[in-house]
């Protein structure tokens, strides 16, 4: 008798180890799941300072993606550094040195160069995956916003 109850609670055990593994599983995958079939991502072919821009920021924003939205603004932003003449192409610099020389050798940016600094601090904090919320993607629109507004010399590199 003692041998049957010990191997029925074995089988007990197993049979709690496996359910547990399921669930785990499914706690892990379900979401990503969930959030595919939401709807389709935005389209990711939008222009520094567009309304598209604007428009996926928003979409992200309702999303709740706001991680992959600081981080896609910042992205069309650098590109944009990233095709001026005097941008540092230096490998050794970090993100935050290249940005820090690029304000500093490009005289067109000296109005700007506060708000470039800011929407870096906004990427950080979304490309470290820090807990971010929709204050910061609003705060990170509102910093793209007003580059666009005061400096024309980062919206023609567009094209380039």
């Amino acid at each position: 008798m003692e041998i049957i109850s010990s191997s029925l609670l074995i089988q007990l055990l197993i049979a709690v180890v496996i359910a547990l593994g399921v669930v785990i599983v499914w706690g892990i995958y379900f979401p990503q799941i969930k959030l595919r079939s939401k709807g389709i991502e935005p389209e990711r072919k939008a222009a520094f300072g567009s309304n598209e821009m604007f428009e996926q920021l928003n979409y992200f924003n309702s999303r709740g993606n706001f991680n992959e939205g600081i981080v896609f603004a910042y992205n069309l932003l650098r590109k944009n550094l990233s095709n001026m003449d005097k941008y540092p192409n230096d490998d050794s610099l970090t993100e935050y040195e290249t940005i820090k020389k690029t304000v500093s050798d490009i005289p067109e940016l000296a109005n700007v160069s506060a708000l470039l600094l800011s929407a870096y601090e906004q990427y950080e904090l979304a490309r470290f995956r820090t807990i971010t919320d929709s204050g910061n993607l609003d705060n990170m629109n509102s910093i793209l916003r007003d580059i666009t507004e005061n400096n024309n010399f980062i919206l023609r590199r567009n094209d380039q």
